[in-house]
């Protein structure tokens, strides 16, 4: 597997564009940020071809690239899950609209399901549903490389925010929490933790230094 991270937008997301070997023209990039033109001139300079972009939640700088990526690439096909679909709609429900902006998209192409397999591009992900961030939120998981897309579940030493406006604080702290405890800490602890801002890290070592899993 060959992953190019690209750090972008006011927010510092990281966008993954993901291929089987770094030969391969085929790729699936895994969320977007507030600005995504370093991502797209470097998939037209290599020429890329997106099959898919997958949002691991629908939170505006997760999904303001949505259309920018679609008006450049006409195959890509846009998923996420059903629970924060209708997030990419409405700048409400993403919280764009409290950062003064309006981002707002088509629906998904593809509406991902609780658990199961996606797969483009020759590469297969389990999709492991972490709700607590956002009640759709997802890290997807490839267990031949060993390597967690956390998005906003997981970070390195931390986990994602639930003191949003609308949300039960503890409640979805509690929830995101627990799903991090049986569903990503029973990975493998040399997992590759690749998350939606800041630096990479592993299962093993999220066991061990993370306060919030303690």
């Amino acid at each position: 597997m060959h992953i190019d991270r690209f750090v972008l937008g006011a927010y510092e997301n990281n966008c993954y564009i993901v291929r089987k070997d770094e030969k391969t023209t085929n790729c699936t990039i895994i969320d977007t940020a507030l600005s995504v033109e370093a991502l797209m001139d470097f998939l037209k300079e290599r020429n890329l071809d997106p099959e898919a972009l997958i949002l691991t939640h629908g939170h505006g700088d997760h999904i303001a690239g949505v259309e920018p990526l679609r008006e450049n690439f006409r195959k890509i096909k846009v998923c996420i899950h059903k629970a924060d679909a209708e997030m990419l709609t409405d700048s409400a429900r993403n919280f764009s609209s409290f950062l003064g902006k309006k981002i707002e998209a088509l629906p998904a192409d593809i509406i991902l399901e609780d658990e199961g397999a996606i797969e483009f591009a020759g590469l297969k992900f389990t999709i492991i549903h972490t709700p607590g961030h956002t009640p759709g939120g997802i890290c997807l998981y490839n267990s031949d490389k060993k390597i967690l897309f956390s998005g906003d579940t997981l970070f390195a030493g931390s986990v994602g925010r639930t003191d949003f406006s609308g949300y039960d604080e503890r409640k979805s702290l509690k929830q995101l929490i627990e799903g991090i405890k049986s569903k990503l800490l029973v990975l493998p602890d040399d997992t590759k933790v690749l998350p939606g801002h800041g630096p990479a890290s592993t299962i093993g070592q999220e066991k061990l230094n993370n306060p919030y899993l303690t």
